[in-house]
């Protein structure tokens, strides 16, 4: 076979495949669903055989796959639901439709996202409504993104909207109903755009970075839901906030974030790990630059106990405002609570004495209860949704009136991670501490939620067992094959193509994650910078073939790179943030090739002098890169948890320095 005397040529084409399906699935998905991408998956997973196959067992080889591709095909015709990806009965979709007479009536999915609605009788969603509205609120439907996050999309009737004026959200407009321009980010099925139309005449402004929802409510929907997203003083614009604010000119009188999530108990760990650039500092110091002079931010979030989302919100918040080099701050935030949902009011003039006496009164009327507001008495605060103590009044001020130093101690020392989020750190759901770590064996087993408030432990589970399970596939193949294999005698070869392959995911992986804010989408960053490495890294091995490339100027000049990513990707987002979206993807694969590109380079260069020297090892040296790669993938992640991923991508500069340094002892 021709190619495995010449590993880049080797290297080069699974690379170049790679690239290939990481990009073909954006095109597939709209023209097939996932049934059709496993049948076709399956189609260019035989092909290759026939290459391999003896030609006395082609014809049995043939006849296998035939019927083999048959069974899917009929599968696919008259079983279709066996090729579909089950949904897990803990997310809203599913306990949406275990309820009596639930119906899903629609569903549309593309290559980024899912979306469904379901008919029930028992969808009520009113988040943090006031226990003084006794009627039944209007007919709704649930929308859920990805089978998750149900929110409300309510049927329209003039004489069935008054259970608005019960809703946290009313007090956002007891300051001014006159607002200007108001702007909603990511309303979900569109209860905050409903209120807003409700309440005023101003021009509305919806962030909906989801096609299929904004062409569900525009056009499927759009008579149940009073033809919302058409009216005039609408404005839907489908792209994310992060891109928007770099974008507009305009200065908006109230901007609010909506609470468009299902509500997750603190305990449940499954969150931790979703990256959330809507709640990072970065994102709320945009948000505060598009604010008008006596503009306000509305941030609502579920009310949870011990209090952890809403400091973290408050945190975040209070570091945005120090880095714009506001001042006052004390007398710009107002804070209340519902039985269940949590407000937080940023206004950027600051509250004046008639605004504050205004939202008292409002605040009081509901019986929500105050939480903050600058010269709040104790007394004021804990009212009508009681706890033992006033926990939430006593951590606001706190953090509020104390200096940057102590804040931090605060957060430090408090039982939660409730440090802010950050765009290198946007884990907006990750309340873990190790010292958490007692009480969650503690309760293993005891709870609906057992992995308390550390979902990341599972990964460090996983990176466990995928540390036994290559030491075990490394020395397994090594002793079937009699391979003589001294670790003292070839340490540098381990050394090599472990650190490759590390080094390898801690540069992809931290680039995937971080071209989610640049392109809006999970799928779309994974797609195009996958194509973009695996292309260019082919590219690079391919070259290897062709010309006398040396490691010791290859690695340096990589490592240049990812410093250069490192200090300056600040300011390369925020000019690529404010480009169209074609345009961010071409930029975004131009940024990423110089990086694929020596990247591929490494990898054959070392295989190709290791099989002159110790030709024996080299299936071996494959297994070792190819368990790194799997390590690398979730160490990563668990890295990027505790420090960021610009410590993940500065860590690969590092262990490519140690590749140089063993390559050479060969």
């Amino acid at each position: 076979f021709y190619n495995l005397e010449k590993p880049s040529i080797t290297y080069f084409f699974n690379l170049i495949g790679s690239a290939a399906g990481a990009i073909a699935f954006l095109f597939l998905i709209p023209l097939s669903d996932k049934g059709g991408v496993i049948f076709l998956s399956a189609i260019l997973g035989i092909i290759p055989l026939f290459i391999l196959v003896s030609k006395k067992k082609l014809k049995i080889f043939i006849t296998i796959s035939i019927i083999f591709l048959a069974s899917i095909f009929l599968l696919r015709i008259f079983l279709p639901g066996i090729l579909d990806v089950n949904i897990s009965p803990y997310k809203s979709l599913a306990a949406a439709l275990r309820y009596p007479n639930s119906k899903l009536i629609y569903s549309n999915e593309n290559s980024s996202t899912r979306i469904d609605i379901v008919r029930s009788d028992n969808i009520k969603s009113a988040p943090g409504i006031s226990l003084k509205y006794q009627n039944i609120p209007p007919p709704q439907l649930g929308l859920t993104i990805d089978a998750d996050n149900l929110s409300p999309i309510t049927k329209y009737s003039k004489e069935n909207l008054a259970f608005l004026e019960y809703l946290p959200q009313s007090l956002f407009y007891s300051l001014d109903k006159n607002y200007n321009d108001i702007l909603i980010i990511e309303p979900g099925g569109g209860l905050d755009v409903l209120a807003a139309n409700y309440f005023t005449d101003s021009n509305i402004y919806v962030i909906q970075n989801n096609k299929l929802v904004v062409e569900a409510l525009k056009d499927d929907f759009s008579a149940y839901s009073g033809n919302l997203y058409n009216k005039n003083n609408v404005y839907i614009l489908n792209t994310s906030i992060r891109n928007y604010s770099k974008i507009t000119n305009k200065k908006f009188d109230l901007i609010i974030l909506s609470l468009s999530e299902s509500f997750h108990p603190i305990s449940s760990g499954a969150y931790s790990l979703n990256e959330n650039y809507i709640y990072t500092k970065e994102s709320i110091n945009d948000l505060i630059n598009i604010t008008g002079d006596e503009g306000l931010i509305a941030i609502t979030r579920w009310s949870q106990f011990p209090p952890s989302e809403n400091l973290k919100v408050l945190t975040t918040l209070m570091e945005s405002i120090k880095e714009g080099q506001v001042k006052n701050i004390s007398s710009k935030i107002y804070s209340f609570r519902s039985w269940s949902t949590f407000s937080t009011l940023f206004k950027k003039n600051g509250f004046k004495t008639e605004e504050i006496n205004r939202l008292k009164q409002e605040t009081s009327s509901l019986n929500f209860d105050l939480v903050y507001y600058d010269g709040i008495k104790p007394w004021e605060a804990n009212k009508y949704n009681k706890l033992d103590k006033p926990y939430f009044y006593e951590f606001f001020n706190e953090i509020i009136n104390s200096s940057s130093q102590e804040r931090a101690g605060f957060c430090r020392e408090y039982y939660f991670n409730i440090e802010p989020a950050t765009d290198d750190k946007p884990y907006f759901y990750n309340f873990f501490k190790f010292r958490q770590v007692p009480d969650i064996v503690k309760y293993f087993g005891k709870s609906m939620q057992p992995f308390g408030g550390g979902g990341y432990l599972i990964l460090i589970a996983a990176l466990i067992i995928s540390v036994t399970l290559s030491i075990f596939l490394i020395l397994l193949p090594l002793r079937i094959k009699n391979i003589k294999f001294s670790l003292k005698g070839n340490y540098q070869y381990l050394l090599y193509f472990f650190s490759i392959g590390l080094g390898f995911f801690f540069i992809e992986l931290p680039f995937i994650q971080k071209f989610i804010l640049i392109l809006g989408k999970p799928a779309y960053s994974l797609s195009i910078i996958l194509f973009s490495i695996m292309l260019f890294a082919g590219v690079g091995s391919y070259i290897t073939n062709k010309f006398k490339i040396r490691i010791n100027w290859v690695i340096p000049i990589l490592i240049v790179y990812v410093l250069l990513f490192l200090f300056s990707f600040k300011h390369i987002s925020s000019f690529l943030l404010s480009r169209m979206l074609w345009q961010r993807f071409i930029l975004t694969i131009l940024l990423v090739m110089p990086a694929g590109f020596l990247m591929g380079m490494p990898f054959p260069l070392g295989l190709s002098k290791a099989k002159k020297i110790k030709p024996n090892i080299v299936p071996w040296l494959w297994a070792v890169n190819g368990c790194a790669s799997v390590i690398g993938s979730i160490a990563a992640v668990v890295i990027s948890l505790h420090f960021g991923y610009f410590i993940v991508i500065g860590i690969s500069g590092v262990l490519y320095l140690s590749c140089m340094a063993a390559y050479r002892y060969f």
